[in-house]
């Protein structure tokens, strides 16, 4: 499972900040690089668009999600708004981007559970999980998704807003490793639920042939996609090697989930 974790702004674009001092670029960053190393550590594969503070264009975001091939993209932000009392947590989603509605019920769906955990982790008002598309007629996008990031990226995508730091309280919490932290947990526990990874068993004594469907390491295996051969990330668990079925999207197929049924359907894109 590839997940691509893009903490907002950072560089030149460090104007968003707090009544006493908090930038939302430093706090988010410590956010991503606290969530990457737990997600690591829990078996998933990372990607950051930036891991320090420089400066990244939003367009460059999506390439670096796309050219990755990223499953899932995670761009984690802190939230302002002109009146000191706006508070809580939401998250937008992908709904109508460049690619189409595909990843729309799959981001929706991870959105929820990331956000339900983040709620009841900070116990600050929860703002819903959402989607904004761009309504002026006369634009290019009238339709797509508002939000670049999410528009542009081939794969279930979120915009996640961790509280106001236009807030005293939030923002007070926001300066805190302690707060930090606790945003980062809930974010990993979130993709854990949403993506459970387990971690390859050892195996000892016995073998002495190769498995079936040649693994190249504890983490790859050979797959044969009409004709072409692919090294797709997967796990080992009793001697059966699982892979995840996103990676399809990247070979022209349309992977995506349907609550009514509820099932993983993969159409030919």
């Amino acid at each position: 499972m590839k997940v691509v974790i893009d903490p907002g702004h950072g560089g030149q674009d460090r104007s968003n900040h707090g009544p006493t001092g908090y930038v939302e670029a430093d706090g988010v960053l410590d956010i991503g690089l606290r969530l990457r190393k737990l997600l690591e550590e829990a078996g998933y594969t990372i990607k950051m668009t930036r891991d320090s503070n420089e400066t990244i264009g939003l367009y460059r975001r999506s390439e670096i999600a796309n050219d990755w091939g990223g499953n899932l993209y995670l761009s984690l932000h802190t939230n302002a708004a002109s009146t000191p009392n706006a508070k809580g947590i939401e998250i937008f989603h992908s709904k109508n981007g460049l690619y189409g509605d595909q990843y729309h019920d799959e981001a929706k769906r991870v959105a929820e559970i990331i956000l339900e955990l983040l709620i009841e982790a900070t116990g600050l008002k929860n703002r819903g999980t959402k989607t904004r598309l761009m309504e002026k007629t006369t634009s290019s996008i009238y339709g797509r998704d508002y939000y670049a990031v999410i528009r542009r990226t081939r794969m279930p995508s979120l915009i996640i807003e961790l509280g106001f730091h236009t807030n005293p309280k939030e923002e007070a919490l926001l300066k805190t490793a302690e707060f930090r932290q606790k945003l980062a947990e809930s974010i990993a526990a979130g993709v854990k639920k949403a993506y459970p990874v387990e971690t390859p068993q050892e195996h000892s004594g016995g073998d002495t042939g190769e498995p079936e469907g040649k693994i190249f390491n504890e983490h790859q295996l050979k797959v044969m996609i009409e004709g072409q051969e692919k090294l797709i990330d997967g796990y080992i668990e009793e001697g059966i090697f699982y892979v995840p079925i996103r990676f399809l999207e990247q070979y022209g197929y349309k992977v995506r989930y349907d609550a009514r049924q509820p099932a993983v359907v993969i159409d030919k894109a």
